[in-house]
């Protein structure tokens, strides 16, 4: 199994980037039309019928067509989005403050990276322009690496070439496991259990979420099966503990709808089993739950 991916981001330093974080948030949902205008062969076609979709990146990226293996479809059913979205924002003691929107493209999506690092752009900077007497931003986009350290996209620069492409299966198999690990969700994670939203963190549904997601992507987008015991897996998971539970359901600051609503907040946990704490740490990566395309359910791992 192999699933190659790459994280970009896109920081906006300005004086107003609390106010934008909060257009951004709305503004992910939109993302798709960013990339259409930025790879869309025949714009004024429509998908389906378009004599150009079989080669067109928009369609490639956004059809989430079946896989002709029945297995995958039984398993899988429909494919997610081959990407995930994720805002952070940080306050200085300056008077400037940043906004970072991030972007993991994931899988055979990778080989459309101009493109998606374009419709990024271009999403970040019409929502700067779409404040009412914008103040002065500077704008810069860059290429992580495995230690987060960001390496300059500079205008011109040639992709893909000059971004670096992660192994999923380099950290899914060369991480060091650990049993015991503390969960810090960023943005509200939303998990639904017999069709009802989850409101007290629980780690079997999170974990089950998490390895149903990652398998998907190496279904559809990697190299094919993703080699784990699920059964097992799935058992065990509910032997994990829960303590120093700090994840609340609740609202964010940039959203007073009620669907926006989430679980944030950190918690530790103990009884992992090998490959728990890899898996998702990988997991991490692609966000997690309902949303996690658009920007919920951004999570870290730290070991314990």
């Amino acid at each position: 199994m192999d699933l190659d991916f790459v994280r970009i981001e896109c920081e906006v330093t300005s004086d107003i980037a609390a106010q934008l974080t909060v257009l951004l948030y709305d503004g992910l949902r939109n993302f798709d039309v960013h990339f259409k205008t930025s790879s869309c062969l025949t714009l004024h076609e429509v998908c389906p019928s378009c004599r150009e979709h079989d080669v067109c990146p928009y369609w490639m990226v956004f059809s989430q067509k079946l896989s002709s293996d029945p297995e995958i479809v039984r398993l899988h059913q429909k494919p997610p989005l081959p990407f995930a979205l994720y805002i952070n924002e940080k306050v200085s003691l300056l008077s400037t403050d940043t906004v970072t929107v991030g972007l993991v493209i994931i899988g055979t999506a990778v080989n459309h990276v101009e493109h998606f690092h374009t419709a990024l752009l271009g999403m970040v900077e019409r929502t700067v322009c779409s404040v009412n007497n914008p103040a002065p931003y500077a704008l810069q986009s860059y290429s992580l690496d495995y230690q987060g350290v960001r390496h300059g996209l500079l205008p011109g620069t040639l992709l893909p070439d000059n971004v670096i492409l992660f192994s999923g299966h380099h950290i899914l198999h060369d991480s060091v496991h650990s049993d015991s690990i503390r969960i810090s969700l960023k943005s509200p994670l939303r998990l639904l259990c017999h069709g009802a939203t989850i409101h007290l963190f629980d780690f079997a549904p999170f974990f089950r979420s998490q390895m149903r997601r990652c398998s998907s992507f190496c279904a559809y987008y990697g190299s094919g099966k993703l080699d784990l015991d699920f059964g097992q897996l799935s058992a065990r998971a509910q032997n994990v503990t829960v303590f120093d539970d700090q994840i609340r359901y609740s609202q964010p600051r940039w959203s007073k709808r009620q669907n926006k609503a989430g679980l944030i907040g950190s918690a530790e946990c103990s009884g992992l089993v090998e490959p728990m704490s890899a898996l998702l740490f990988l997991g991490s990566y692609f966000n997690a739950g309902k949303g996690a395309t658009f920007g919920s359910g951004q999570y870290e791992i730290e070991v314990m």
